[in-house]
């Protein structure tokens, strides 16, 4: 971007302005559909009363090139004074956050993105004085700073190439390294001994509630048996995604797939779709049989349902673990960002956790 951007701080407009101007934005950032009207419409529409975003704007000249929704709240550290912070997309509660945003920033053309969050971060150093931090979840790449305090931590993601198991005919295991690829074939073959996999999309709003909450009843007994915080410990979380499913379920964004192997659900998969990304965000699986994967099986299933109806890729979004290491043929990395000004009790702490960081590697 040639020309200087500037960012601004506004009131939120009433919400079909701000719809309007969002929507006409949208065609500019093809497939992320965490920087969608469905996913912040929805956002904004089940956030508590008492919390009011604000639009920041990003403009060249009088033309807006970009937008975002930032939440200031006023938070306090251990024993520090009190820290002013703009979160990103978020609101720096964490019952609230639980939804969790990735691929954040503004919604902006991919490519005046750079330009465009260095201008975020020039208006917070020297015109957004009450402002004592800044808050960047889930960002694809953490902004250079000088004269602040940085604090970034770094998430891996994974994803599957879904025009290349459709040339391998749907077999995701083929395009996989020797022991996932076994791993995968064994764990189909063990379901279908049980009878025929299938994988079936929801194919109404009805349908796709009555999916989502069986999903939550397997992820919440399976999070339980390994007596383990689950998803759905805030209310928030549910209440955020049944609001999402029945705003958006008609328009193609929400995806929830029930996995079967002959007439026995083993798994449900609630998933994303914008412009051929499909987003694997939450699953509920069926592990009472220590034997078995069904996590495995459910997400082949899927990434064949997809890439059989002609998606590109299938995301299964940031945060390690076997089962996504397994299955990718793509890796990123995500990031988490928080600047702060350099006041003594925020450089205090930031030494404190570097000493602990050497101490417990």
């Amino acid at each position: 971007m040639a020309d200087a951007v500037a960012v601004t701080r506004e009131a939120l407009p009433d919400k079909a302005a701000l719809e309007t101007e969002w929507l006409g934005l949208e065609a500019l950032r093809p497939g992320v559909v965490f920087l969608s009207w469905a996913w912040v419409g929805t956002w904004l529409a089940t956030l508590p009363t008492d919390m009011t975003p604000l639009l920041l704007r990003a403009r060249v000249g009088d033309e807006t090139v970009g937008l975002a929704i930032g939440i200031e709240r006023v938070a306090r550290r251990g024993a520090t004074l009190p820290t002013r912070g703009l979160y990103l997309q978020a609101t720096g509660d964490d019952t609230i956050d639980t939804i969790f945003v990735e691929y954040n920033g503004f919604l902006c053309a991919e490519r005046d993105e750079p330009a465009i969050m260095a201008a975020l971060l020039g208006w917070f150093q020297t015109q957004a004085p009450d402002i004592d931090a800044l808050h960047l979840p889930g960002i694809v790449a953490p902004l250079t700073t000088k004269g602040l305090l940085d604090e970034v931590q770094a998430e891996p993601g994974f994803a599957v190439d879904l025009i290349a198991v459709a040339a391998a005919g749907g077999d995701v295991a083929s395009l996989l390294g020797g022991s996932s690829r076994q791993q995968v074939r064994r764990v189909l073959r063990a379901y279908e001994q049980q009878g025929p996999l299938c994988a079936v999309e929801a194919a109404s709003t009805d349908e796709a509630l009555r999916f989502f909450h069986a999903m939550k009843a397997m992820h919440v007994a399976s999070w339980q048996r390994r007596r383990r915080d689950h998803a759905f410990s805030d209310d928030h979380f549910e209440r955020f995604h049944v609001a999402l499913i029945k705003r958006e379920f008609a328009t193609g964004v929400v995806q929830l797939v029930e996995i079967a192997a002959g007439d026995q659900p083993i798994g449900y998969l609630y998933n994303f779709r914008r412009d051929g990304m499909i987003y694997a965000y939450q699953s509920g699986f069926d592990d009472r049989d220590r034997k078995l994967s069904p996590g495995v099986a459910s997400h082949a299933m899927a990434i064949r349902l997809n890439a059989e109806q002609g998606a590109r890729r299938y995301d299964f979004l940031a945060g390690a673990n076997r089962l996504k290491q397994n299955f990718a043929t793509e890796r990123y990395t995500l990031y988490w960002q928080v600047l702060r000004r350099p006041r003594l009790d925020h450089r205090l702490i930031a030494a404190a956790r570097r000493v602990k960081r050497r101490l417990f590697p």
